[in-house]
């Protein structure tokens, strides 16, 4: 058992006072928690799913998302349709393998940052439109609820 001297104790009161004096500038959070993410702090789905283009080209649309950093989107909530509905015919749509996750809504393959979905034209007709389906959660375990958008096709350039 060690003895405390006057001067460790001078040492330790120095200490004290000096992360007391440290943490009253800079706040006491900022020193002693890492606030976590709240439902508050979350972005809108249009900025944390950012369907970004429905592009036509010869035989095929590909639909393009920007995800944010934190964010991800779930493969088997994504659904397409042409808009007016039955005014082109899709073919299923070509996913790239996403990436592995468990979460509370069980096994999912999710995307995050950038995917694109490639939509098979059947019949040569493209639509002008398409109603796109999709959810997504943030990382800190909130899930939005489903999304659709009806957004436009443009033609892809030469």
């Amino acid at each position: 058992m060690t003895r405390s001297t006057p001067t460790m104790r001078a040492m330790v009161v120095a200490l004290g006072a000096l992360l007391s004096s440290v943490s009253a500038a800079a706040g006491t959070d900022a020193l002693w928690s890492h606030k976590q993410p709240t439902a508050a702090d979350l972005l809108p789905p249009a900025q944390a799913f950012a369907l970004v283009a429905a592009e036509q080209h010869q035989d095929y649309i590909d639909v393009s998302w920007s995800i944010a950093p934190g964010y991800y989107l779930y493969r088997k909530r994504l659904a397409f349709a042409a808009e007016p509905a039955g005014s082109a015919a899709l073919g299923t749509a070509q996913l790239p393998v996403g990436a592995k996750l468990q979460d509370e809504q069980g096994d999912n393959e999710v995307y995050r940052d950038l995917l694109t979905a490639r939509l098979p034209l059947h019949g040569g007709r493209a639509p002008t439109r398409l109603r796109v389906r999709f959810q997504g959660c943030a990382d800190i375990g909130v899930c939005y609820p489903p999304q659709t958008q009806v957004i436009d096709v443009v033609a892809s350039t030469p």
